[in-house]
């Protein structure tokens, strides 16, 4: 087999092991998942093993959004249904440096949704929902304004056509990170962070970065 060849097969066995890894991308069903912020005193959980003493039942929890140097949430948050935190808007785009459309993924009764974010937010139904940006896949098509970067551990969530809710975090260009959530079938992707981003579990986190604010978690 020629060298070029060779290393065509190792790159993509490389791609099938690592997207392959528990941490690389999960798929659950909207009704399993849920959203924490704060412990019993008040306090922001801000890491993985804080969380799982509350929460012992968790099977996967990934940073849920942005969040301020506080470890608040940096726009809407609302958990159980109480709106914690208001959206987050842009006065003037001119001076934003956030890639927008910004973005909230939020749960219902009915399931889990994502949704372009501009100006109010219809609470009513919601139990969970966060706000971050930037949208990676709106109705089915990347984003046009997603600018071209450097490779970031990136953590994001999309919404398949079957209503599951697909989970990933993966080292790469922000715009192949929105092709790989539209590969995989999702009409709508929002990106939760890039490089302060991590998951837990199968009792293994990455650890590339140890503390956040709100948090999503499978139980």
């Amino acid at each position: 087999m020629p060298t070029e060849n060779r290393l065509y097969f190792v790159l993509i066995l490389i791609t099938f092991i690592f997207y392959s890894t528990p941490s690389g991308a999960q798929v659950f069903s909207a009704d399993k998942i849920k959203m924490y912020w704060k412990d019993s005193t008040g306090v922001p959980f801000m890491t993985f093993d804080r969380l799982r003493k509350e929460h012992p039942e968790a099977k996967f929890i990934i940073n849920g959004g942005h969040f301020t140097h506080d470890f608040k949430p940096d726009g809407l948050y609302i958990e159980n249904g109480k709106k914690l935190s208001p959206v987050k808007e842009i006065l003037n785009p001119k001076i934003n440096l956030e890639t927008l459309p910004m973005g909230v993924f939020y749960l219902t009764a009915q399931g889990a949704f994502i949704k372009p974010l501009r100006g109010k937010f219809t609470q009513k139904g919601v139990t969970f929902a966060t706000q971050s940006s930037p949208m990676l896949v709106v109705n089915g098509k990347i984003n046009p304004a997603l600018p071209k970067g450097r490779h970031r551990l990136r953590s994001g969530v999309g919404i398949l056509p079957d209503g599951k809710v697909y989970f990933a975090l993966l080292d790469m260009e922000l715009r192949m990170f929105a092709r790989h959530f539209l590969d995989k079938g999702c009409t709508q992707a929002l990106c939760l962070n890039g490089d302060v981003s991590d998951v837990w579990t199968a009792g293994q986190s990455r650890k590339k970065y140890s503390r956040f604010g709100p948090m999503i978690v499978v139980e």
